[in-house]
């Protein structure tokens, strides 16, 4: 081979590595699978509490660390449907929004603006069984949120 032909070669093969390794939606949350029981949850997120709104179980953990404010995790007949987590003001304004945003896109690929509402702007990407949502309020870091749900 050439020269020329085995630079191509290496870039392309370089190439097509970062785009495999950019879009990784996860089918579930973290390394739970959606479907999950809620004890399993119970078990890997401890110190929450239990509750039950619109005849759905939800699992919530307040502050398990010092960016998240609140994990929510939402069952439906007692399975993993729903992930919301809400991050700490103060860690979104230290960070910065937009480099949130960016993390998530390097993780999750690209992905789209959502619905803008008057208050709140929307990245979305979707996979084959996971919708992933970063949702932000500008000048409000208190309420920047990654929800993911199953499809």
């Amino acid at each position: 081979m050439t020269r020329f032909t085995t630079a191509l070669l290496a870039i392309t093969l370089l190439l097509l590595s970062i785009n495999c390794h950019a879009a990784t939606i996860p089918n579930g949350y973290e390394d739970i699978r959606w479907g999950t029981m809620f004890h399993k949850i119970v078990e890997a997120y401890p110190k929450g509490k239990m509750t039950e709104y619109d005849k759905q179980m939800v699992y919530t953990q307040e502050k398990p660390d010092e960016t998240i404010a609140s994990r929510m995790f939402v069952f439906k007949d007692g399975l993993m449907v729903s992930v919301a987590v809400t991050f700490e003001g103060k860690y979104v304004s230290k960070t910065g929004v937009e480099k949130l945003k960016q993390k998530f896109i390097q993780q999750y690929g690209k992905g789209k603006a959502g619905k803008q509402g008057s208050h709140m702007s929307t990245y979305v990407w979707n996979g084959k069984q996971t919708k992933v949502s970063f949702l932000y309020v500008p000048n409000h870091p208190e309420m920047t949120v990654l929800q993911f749900e199953k499809i």
